[in-house]
């Protein structure tokens, strides 16, 4: 066994850490306690579960089991991220856009990395396919959220301006092109912020956990910058594609601002 093992009776101890969380908020009266009490046990039954599926999973190792969790994946990714966003369509409305918003940046991200960079054996091998999917979709998802929350809230708070530019015969794209641009440079910000400063304030979650199996330092490092790289192609893609759609939606096909 080439890592540390932690029995549950450790485990149990650093639930003292959100102990004091949840005691900070009580003293600061920013009435958290409930949702961190209750995210720290949902996260535990979340991780515990997923943790003997993944089980079942390599052992079986299967590819109509390994898309089919990688499917769900997809779908609660994209129904999450459409409830996310308070001033738009409702979630029914946006789900489909959302869905394929981020299913297009993690194909994007993936299969380029699967077919020539990673190369798996099987191609479907599941303890590459569905942490490297997870991360990618879940990337895909936070920023899709981000756009539309933000393109539509523009949409709400700027009608008057919006509407003056389509009168003096602007395009519904030259109209919406600033607020879309400012959307897409909050979105990605995140993951630029990713890139400059790996290394040097922290080590990304991936590498740390390869280190910590085993795993020699320069393959881990190598990993890691794939993944980075796959976070950036993912972020652009969702977020673009995550644009267009929200766009389709403010304005009509006549050009007129819903």
């Amino acid at each position: 066994m080439s890592y540390v093992e932690i029995p549950l009776w450790r485990l149990a101890i650093a639930v003292l850490l959100v102990g004091v969380a949840i005691l900070l908020s009580r003293f600061s009266r920013l009435a958290l306690e409930k949702d961190l009490g209750l995210g720290a046990v949902r996260a535990a039954v979340q991780l515990i579960a997923i943790g003997y599926a993944l089980r079942l999973l390599f052992a079986a190792e299967h590819p109509v089991a390994v898309f089919a969790v990688l499917a769900a994946m997809w779908v609660v990714a994209a129904w999450t991220s459409s409830r996310r966003a308070k001033h738009g369509p409702p979630s029914r409305v946006l789900f489909p856009y959302a869905l394929a918003a981020i299913g297009v940046g993690a194909f994007v991200a993936l299969v380029p990395v699967f077919v020539l960079v990673m190369r798996p054996r099987p191609w479907f091998e599941a303890r590459y396919v569905i942490p490297i999917g997870g991360m990618m979709l879940s990337s895909a998802m936070n920023v899709v959220a981000q756009v539309f929350e933000r393109l539509f809230a523009s949409s709400r708070a700027e009608a008057a301006t919006l509407e003056q530019y389509l009168a003096l015969g602007a395009t519904p794209e030259q109209a919406f092109a600033p607020y879309v641009k400012a959307a897409l440079r909050a979105a990605l910000i995140p993951t630029i912020n990713g890139l400059v400063t790996v290394g040097l304030v922290s080590l990304p979650g991936m590498m740390t956990g390869q280190i910590l199996s085993g795993t020699a330092p320069e393959q881990a490092v190598r990993y890691q910058l794939v993944v980075m790289y796959q976070l950036v192609a993912v972020a652009a893609v969702a977020g673009v594609l995550a644009a267009t759609f929200a766009r389709r939606l403010v304005f009509t096909r006549d050009a007129q601002l819903r």
